[in-house]
């Protein structure tokens, strides 16, 4: 089995070792997919750059400098966990 996601503070998982043992079964926590971001980020920027990796799609939202009160007060409201922040030099270029 592996646990994906963070449960409460209080949340807990039972069961018996035995079953462990018997069934061979094992137990495994996953962090961000357990990827190795060395190896990984470079190659999903390669897919996204090749089109082969939809980006907008996983993005909730965007915005600037200006908006990151809003973009926080949705995140607390459990909206906008993958908001975007562009921040623009003083020129205007991104």
């Amino acid at each position: 089995m592996t646990v994906v996601g963070v449960g409460a503070k209080t949340s807990t998982v039972e069961f018996s070792a035995l079953e462990l043992f018997w069934f061979g079964r094992t137990l495994h926590g996953c962090v961000y997919g357990s990827t190795d971001p060395d190896r990984d980020v470079p190659e999903l920027l390669d897919l996204a750059r090749a089109g082969r990796l939809d980006l907008d799609a996983l993005r909730t939202a965007t915005t600037d400098l200006h908006g990151i009160d809003e973009a926080f007060a949705a995140l607390g409201d459990g909206r906008g966990a993958r908001t975007v922040v562009r921040i623009t030099s003083e020129g205007g270029s991104q």
